[in-house]
């Protein structure tokens, strides 16, 4: 009976690390309300990301950790009768601290995943 108590405190540590491990990441969404419009942080990703807006290009800069990927997604569109999805842009940044997106319009979200 004791090795099931081995593997009992086993797996109560392994639950324990991916707790923290989950705790320690953030997400920060920022989203715009209409198409061409700027970006709205969504509850507190300012605090996470520094965001600034031009009209093709996002310059980003990471405040509490380690950026380990972003996810653009481009407004839906319509070709004649078929509707279109809009444009996605999924990426894992060379530099986690700070970078440039350069995604042709003014998206309608970026979520950034953070680690740390």
């Amino acid at each position: 009976m004791q090795w099931v108590s081995a593997y009992r405190l086993v797996g109560v540590g392994l639950a324990g690390l991916l707790i923290m491990a989950a705790a320690l990441s953030t997400i920060a969404l920022f989203r715009a309300t209409a198409p061409g419009g700027d970006l709205r942080p969504v509850e507190g990703a300012e605090t996470v990301i520094d965001l600034i807006q031009g009209h093709e290009t996002l310059l980003w800069s990471s405040m509490r950790g380690t950026v380990s990927s972003y996810t653009v997604l481009g407004w839906p569109s319509s070709v004649g009768e078929h509707d279109l999805g809009g444009a996605m842009v999924v990426e894992r940044p060379a530099d986690g601290s700070a970078g440039v997106i350069d995604f042709g319009e003014k998206p309608m979200t970026v979520e950034f995943d953070v680690a740390g």
